[in-house]
């Protein structure tokens, strides 16, 4: 059982009673009850749904299951804390450097090159839409890095095949203004 649902009477009345294995874990982990009981709480009461709802977990202490799903818990809450996206370090781009500078001043073409990347994206984007799937799929391949004779492979054709294609796409883009 790994979905925590609604409690039963029977279980949140069981859970009351026994609320202070909760204080006891965050105590014994050295943890401020104020930063991480809603992070064990669930993890508990998930103890207390598995306790009730499942016979063969009656020969156990309740205090080792609660603690063991507490301290899942909690391992899972601090992985997803230390990810690495979630350390990443970011910078206004209003902020100053140690010299005192701001990050337009110390790249100051970084808007037109940006608008410059964002225009060939769109320009490529509408070329694109102009082209088959299959063709769209053989321009991405040389875009790749991949040759004519790699292409002429994958599509199962002859390498004067491919070059008739990408021959034609031309001529097609051209006759449009492209």
């Amino acid at each position: 059982m790994s979905r925590l649902h609604e409690l039963t009477h029977l279980q949140r009345q069981f859970a009351e009673e026994h609320q202070e294995t909760v204080l006891r874990f965050l105590s014994r982990m050295r943890l401020p009850v104020e930063d991480y009981y809603d992070i064990v709480i669930f993890g508990y009461l998930q103890a207390v749904q598995e306790y009730d709802e499942n016979p063969a977990l009656s020969c156990f202490q309740f205090d080792t299951i609660a603690w063991t799903k507490m301290s899942d818990c909690l391992g899972k809450h601090h992985a997803y804390a230390n990810r690495p996206k979630r350390k990443a370090p970011t910078v206004s781009t209003y902020a100053y450097t140690k010299d005192g500078l701001t990050l337009d001043e110390i790249l100051p073409d970084r808007r037109k090159e940006l608008q410059a990347q964002a225009a060939d994206r769109l320009f490529a984007m509408e070329v694109l839409s102009c082209l088959t799937e299959t063709e769209r799929q053989m321009v991405y391949l040389k875009a790749d890095g991949l040759t004519c004779r790699e292409i002429a492979e994958i599509f199962s054709t002859t390498v004067h095949g491919i070059n008739g294609r990408f021959r034609r796409m031309r001529m097609r883009l051209t006759e449009m203004d492209f």
